[in-house]
C-alpha cells in the first residue's frame, strides 16, 4: 500500500497496526497550515502546531478497513501531519467536521511579561498561577506521538492484546501533552480563570472572541 501524500479535514483513515491483521480508525478534525491564517497575537499554540493535524480515534478494530460505528476513545490530539502520512494509511471517506464539537488540548504556556497561561486551541487565557504550580504538571505543547496514539486507542479499546510490548501499556499515555486528562487540576484551572470546565470549546472561544465555524 503507498503512502499518501495529502489528506483533508474529515477524512476517516485506517491505519494497519504493525504484525497484525488489524485497522484502528481516526478522523481529521482540524489542520493547522491549512485553516489557521491568523496572524493575532493571542498566545495561543497553533502556530507551535502549524504542521499538524488535530484527529480522533474510535473504539472500532477491525480486520478490514471499513467502519461503521464511530465511538470516539481519544477526544483530539496533535500529530504532525508528515508522520501520520508516513503510516500505513487508507483514506475510507470523508466525514464533514462540526466546529461546534472540535475540542483541543489543553496546555500550559509560560509568556514573559504576563504570566503562565492556559493555552487551548486558539486561546491563551491569563491565569493567576505561578512557575511552582505549573511545575505540579510541566503540560506544555507537545509533539504528537503515533506510537503512543495507538497504544492508548488499542488500550481504551480493550485490545491490549493487540499490543506487541505490554510493558508500554501505561495509566495515561497524555500526561505530559494535555491538562483534560487531570480533572482534579484541571477544575482548580477553570475555577481561576472563571470558566465552566464543561462549557464546550466553541462556546468558550465564542465567548473569548474567537468562531471557530470561521475555519470550515
Amino acid at each position: 500500500m503507498g503512502k499518501l501524500r495529502k489528506i483533508n479535514v474529515g477524512d476517516v483513515f485506517a491505519i494497519k497496526i504493525e504484525n497484525t491483521d488489524y485497522y484502528y480508525f481516526g478522523r481529521i478534525l482540524f489542520d493547522v497550515k491549512e485553516q489557521y491564517k491568523e496572524k493575532i497575537e493571542n498566545h495561543n499554540y497553533l502556530g507551535w502546531h502549524g504542521k499538524s493535524v488535530l484527529i480522533e480515534t474510535y473504539k472500532s478494530i477491525s480486520k478490514i478497513p471499513e467502519i461503521s460505528e464511530f465511538k470516539v476513545i481519544v477526544d483530539s490530539t496533535f500529530i504532525p501531519k508528515k508522520t501520520l502520512l508516513n503510516e500505513n494509511i487508507t483514506i475510507i471517506k470523508n466525514i464533514p467536521v462540526n466546529p461546534k464539537k472540535v475540542s483541543f488540548p489543553e496546555t500550559f504556556n509560560s509568556v514573559q511579561p504576563l504570566g503562565k497561561l492556559l493555552t487551548v486551541g486558539e486561546l491563551g487565557v491569563l491565569t493567576s498561577f505561578d512557575t511552582k504550580y505549573v511545575d505540579k504538571t510541566k503540560i506544555f505543547p507537545t509533539l504528537g506521538n503515533m506510537y503512543y496514539l495507538q497504544l492508548a486507542t488499542l488500550d481504551y479499546a480493550g485490545r491490549r492484546d493487540l499490543i506487541e510490548d505490554q510493558e508500554d501499556i501505561i495509566d495515561n499515555y497524555f500526561r505530559d501533552s494535555d491538562l483534560r486528562t487531570f480533572p482534579e487540576i484541571r477544575e482548580e484551572i477553570y475555577k481561576d480563570i472563571g470558566e465552566d470546565p464543561n462549557m464546550s470549546y466553541y462556546e468558550l472561544a465564542l465567548k473569548h472572541g474567537f468562531d471557530l465555524a470561521r475555519f470550515y
